[in-house]
């Protein structure tokens, strides 16, 4: 999933004063028309190395398996998909046909115009992160218990079934021979499951990891340029 909107203002740091009512006016169009597909934003800004407010993530290399569980959890904790983000699209996307604007200054105005217009607020803005992480919480907890329930029915069931070979083969020593191999057989499910379960909870933390540490870095990000 792109996230064209984050990339493109990952390095807009705010360090001085929010612009001037004028200067929102001279750069921001007189009546923004509405706008339903996002334009692309402009190439990031080049920032200072020891410029504090905002620091990309360092992902940990992931398989394909746990890349596709952090997608399916990206696509609910996605800020783009949010209102908020829509709204500042609205205003943001048409300042692109201005070249003369760097990416601070064109976000800022497009927020002046959002807060003007829609009553958009920096409140609204970060609250959107905090609802995400809340997204993703809700998530885990789901995770958690479909974990459980699935290791009630394929493990503890299969652990069951093991004690329960194992007496029949003190009961039976007639059928020894045959009780070992089912033995052995539902072992080696027993084995497999909870390898499946292993991996799977080891990919979803992997994943729950890395977008926490995005959503924080993003909110960040925002809180860094809504100081300005």
């Amino acid at each position: 999933m792109s996230n064209k909107f984050i990339d493109g203002l990952k390095h807009v740091i705010i360090e001085d004063d929010d612009p001037k009512p004028g200067d929102a006016q001279k750069t921001a169009p007189a009546h923004p028309q509405p706008h339903t597909e996002a334009a692309p934003v402009a190439a990031p800004v080049a920032v200072s190395a020891d410029t504090p407010a905002y620091r990309p993530v360092t992902a940990q290399p992931m398989s394909e398996e746990t890349e596709h569980v952090y997608q399916r959890i990206l696509t609910k904790t996605n800020f783009e998909a949010t209102q908020v983000c829509a709204t500042i699209h609205k205003y943001l996307d048409p300042l692109s046909a201005i070249p003369s604007l760097d990416e601070r200054t064109k976000f800022k105005t497009a927020v002046i115009q959002a807060k003007a217009q829609e009553g958009l607020s920096q409140e609204k803005i970060l609250a959107t992160f905090d609802g995400l992480k809340v997204a993703l919480q809700t998530e885990q907890e789901s995770f958690a218990n479909s974990a459980a329930a699935t290791k009630q029915r394929e493990i503890d069931d299969r652990q069951k079934k093991v004690q329960d070979v194992t007496d029949a083969i003190a009961q039976k020593q007639k059928e020894i021979a045959q009780l070992q191999q089912r033995l052995s057989e539902v072992t080696t499910e027993l084995v497999g499951a909870q390898g499946k379960i292993q991996r799977a909870e080891s990919q979803f933390a992997i994943a729950v990891q890395r977008r926490a540490l995005e959503i924080d870095q993003e909110k960040a990000k925002y809180v860094s340029l809504l100081q300005g």
